[in-house]
């Protein structure tokens, strides 16, 4: 990936991983535009970074995504690169559901999955269109996460949905072949409020953000940060073991 020169949306880009990232791709010379769903928390993004620019929009729905389409083209800030960061992680015990984790489950599984899904796919004819004109290179980054490829128990719904967003990014890569670069970044625990109530050792957003830029400069349709690649060798090794040994380090505080 060309780490210059780009125009980049970052949905749920306001806070943790998000927001780093944002930074960096500023610090080389990007424009950068976050969305999020809350105005006050963009707002201080903002202050942070006066460069910075932001777009309330809950990227779950439908109107709300177009508005926000509209209001990058207006504003000249068409992307050519789409970071699909936003995510929720709920805790759910399977055995103790009520109507209301039903909800919960429901919107869970719209932010995670299918809202990456139908950005995409409302982005896409403008991506293509750039890579036909050869204006720019054209990426979609996906971020999963180690628990879609081995589970946490006590996050079922969010490794679910991350595990299905890996196999929709295999797919979207085969099929925009040629045209736009799909790209998959698999974070380790990092030290964000959505980790906040889990006992594990987690490394910091700037160490996370130092080794993302580096391997995305180097290139790869996958790529893995920190302590997660070796999860990811011990899983193919043996899968029981994985699981096993994830589920008894990652505990809830």
């Amino acid at each position: 990936m060309n780490l210059r020169g780009n125009t980049i949306l970052i949905t749920g880009g306001a806070t943790g991983i998000g927001l780093v990232m944002a930074h960096r791709f500023m610090s080389l010379g990007n424009q950068v535009a976050v969305c999020g769903r809350r105005q006050q928390v963009l707002d201080d993004a903002c202050k942070k970074h006066p460069d910075l620019k932001a777009y309330r929009c809950d990227v779950s729905d439908q109107e709300q995504r177009q508005n926000l389409l509209a209001a990058l083209e207006q504003d000249g800030m068409l992307p050519n690169v789409i970071v699909n960061n936003a995510a929720v992680m709920g805790f759910y015990q399977f055995a103790q559901l009520c109507d209301e984790d039903f909800d919960s489950i429901e919107r869970d599984i719209k932010i995670n999955l299918l809202s990456p899904i139908a950005l995409n796919t409302l982005f896409l004819p403008a991506l293509i269109e750039q890579a036909r004109l050869k204006q720019r290179a054209p990426v979609i980054i996906n971020v999963t996460s180690p628990g879609g490829v081995v589970p946490v128990s006590n996050v079922p719904v969010y490794c679910a949905t991350k595990a299905a967003l890996n196999s929709y990014s295999k797919s979207l890569r085969y099929q925009l072949r040629g045209q736009v670069e799909v790209i998959e970044v698999f974070p380790p625990s990092v030290d964000t409020a959505m980790m906040e109530h889990v006992d594990l050792r987690m490394v910091s957003v700037d160490k996370f953000a130092d080794e993302l830029l580096r391997k995305l400069e180097k290139g790869g349709d996958v790529i893995w940060i920190g302590e997660g690649i070796y999860l990811k060798w011990i899983h193919r090794i043996s899968p029981t073991f994985a699981y096993w040994l994830v589920n008894r380090t990652a505990k809830l505080k």
